[in-house]
């Protein structure tokens, strides 16, 4: 390709995903059509990134997994399209249909227009989906990889909304309906989600279903954030880490302070924690 394939720019350094090749942004060596245009993006504020949104190109249901991999290529062709788009939206990272991931600019000073009431505290990853709605498996197992390296690399707990969809997102991220739709991009949930969890206006091919078994393959905890169990579990592991002598808050948010008093702990993750 004429270009190394290293990892996510994050805070200025490349972060490898584990197994899977990354294209790195043009402003750190990789290809010229590696970035958002500026109107898809501004500044991210100095917030705790706290969310992964998981998107498909298309949004199409019923969504055909195919075995294998694809023939690639397809994140110039999204990357270009976002920049000629006079419509502002993108996400930080593409990955195509043989599993190689792009990332487009630095994730943690960028926020991209991606996930409405989300976008200042989150990561979007998009996989590419055929016109015809097929997906292939490297892009799922590409896309749950990389969520994977971004939760390590923002002390974001490995957990995700597994609640069986229902057709609307999770009342705390949006509510109402048409011109009483309010997406607060839900600022206590903590975690990867679909874009369909995020909002109303997409469906449930937006990202489907197999990247949430992609997660659960790679150790990511399952829990309904409908029902509010990753606040009432996040509670419980808070009260264990103040027994064992740390300084917390019980509020059920799962933020660095809790991450790094658990890793102080000795706990090698957060689901560890009992």
């Amino acid at each position: 390709m004429g270009y190394a394939m290293t990892g996510l720019l994050i805070r200025g350094q490349l972060v490898p995903v584990s197994g899977h090749d990354v294209i790195q942004p043009a402003s750190a060596g990789g290809p010229a059509w590696a970035h958002l245009d500026p109107g898809d993006y501004r500044q991210r504020p100095a917030l705790w990134v706290r969310q992964v949104l998981v998107h498909s190109t298309g949004g199409n249901w019923p969504m055909p997994l195919g075995p294998g991999t694809g023939p690639g290529g397809e994140c110039r062709w999204i990357a270009d399209i976002w920049q000629s788009d006079p419509v502002h939206s993108a996400a930080q990272i593409v990955v195509d249909s043989a599993g190689t991931i792009c990332c487009l600019y630095d994730l943690a000073y960028t926020m991209a227009y991606h996930a409405e009431g989300s976008n200042p505290w989150s990561v979007g990853i998009e996989m590419y989906q055929f016109p015809d709605g097929r997906m292939m498996q490297a892009t799922v197992d590409a896309a749950a990889a990389c969520a994977m390296a971004i939760c390590g690399a923002f002390q974001i707990p490995f957990q995700h909304h597994g609640g069986a969809y229902g057709g609307d997102p999770l009342p705390r991220m949006e509510t109402g309906v048409g011109h009483m739709r309010h997406n607060s991009g839900g600022p206590d949930c903590v975690g990867i989600f679909g874009h369909r969890d995020n909002t109303s206006a997409r469906g449930r091919g937006d990202p489907g279903d197999a990247i949430y078994k992609a997660l659960v393959a790679l150790g990511s905890e399952s829990l309904d954030f409908r029902s509010g169990e990753d606040l009432k579990i996040a509670r419980v592991r808070q009260m264990k880490l103040l027994s064992l002598g740390e300084r917390l808050t019980v509020d059920g948010l799962v933020g660095p302070a809790s991450m790094a008093a658990a890793k102080r702990q000795g706990f090698a993750s957060w689901r560890d924690v009992a």
